[in-house]
């Protein structure tokens, strides 16, 4: 008796749910008994048309406003899984190691908010050496002018440094701009074989870039590239104003993905 007291609500919970379609189906029904036994003018069955579309037309408006729900839902799904305000649009990372000791690196990215009251951006930075200056700044548009970002606390973390820059005002949920960070550090690659390495920490509409490009006097005699616990695969830099580069385009389809490339001195 339970099951089938169940049953019943359930039922009567669906009906009642898509009663604009069981009335839209019951006119329907009725439109057509009346043209195959009876007689009825042709205002009568305009008007039971007329009333049908629209019928219809509500329950289909129903059914998108359902659907545009569940894309909310998982949007907002998906910007938990982060800890951080906003989804990535574009980026590039690029490492230009000048010579043995010294390497600029620069994180140009286009950023779209997911969430409220926003005013800080924070970046962090691991590896061998020491960071000798950060620069950082945003812009609105690719129209508009560069405005910096003021340094407002640094940390160290586990063979790094982690850096929040304040912008100096609030932004919203859905609110875009370009950030650009850049770093020059000492002693980052010592040893004979070395990598640098790309994690992705929030949601990206678009393959992420990464460039490496290396010294004149000391290139690199192997390079390779590897996804995770993947066997890495080798790279062929190509020379570009008499310096080896290699720029790869990285999709990572989750948040925590990591990919490295590799080289021997």
């Amino acid at each position: 008796m339970r099951g089938v007291g169940r049953w019943l609500k359930d039922a009567a919970f669906f009906a009642l749910r898509n009663a604009d379609a069981f009335f839209a189906m019951v006119v329907a029904a009725v439109v057509i008994i009346l043209i195959v036994v009876g007689d009825p003018s042709s205002a009568v069955v305009d008007s039971a048309i007329l009333g049908l579309l629209a019928t219809v037309a509500l329950a289909l408006l129903r059914d998108r406003s359902g659907v545009g729900g569940l894309d909310d839902l998982r949007q907002l799904a998906r910007d938990a899984m982060t800890d951080r305000p906003y989804q990535v649009i574009h980026q590039t990372n690029e490492w230009d190691i000048w010579d043995k000791d010294h390497v600029r690196t620069r994180l140009s990215q286009q950023l779209r908010f997911t969430r409220n009251d926003v005013s800080t951006i924070e970046h962090s930075s691991a590896g061998e050496g020491t960071v000798e200056s950060y620069s950082a700044k945003w812009r609105r548009s690719s129209d508009s002018e560069w405005i910096p970002a003021q340094k407002i606390h640094a940390m160290a973390i586990e063979r790094g440094e982690k850096v929040i820059y304040s912008l100096e005002e609030e932004h919203c949920r859905g609110d875009m701009l370009d950030w650009c960070i850049e770093r020059e550090a000492v002693g980052r690659f010592p040893r004979d074989h070395e990598r640098v390495t790309l994690e992705a920490k929030a949601v990206s509409d678009h393959p992420r870039v990464m460039k490496i490009t290396w010294p004149k006097e000391r290139e690199p005699k192997h390079v390779e590239i590897r996804f995770g616990e993947q066997p890495a695969k080798p790279l062929k830099p190509k020379r570009r104003k008499g310096r080896l580069e290699v720029e790869q385009k990285i999709s990572f389809r989750k948040i925590g993905e990591e990919v490295a490339v590799l080289w021997t001195w």
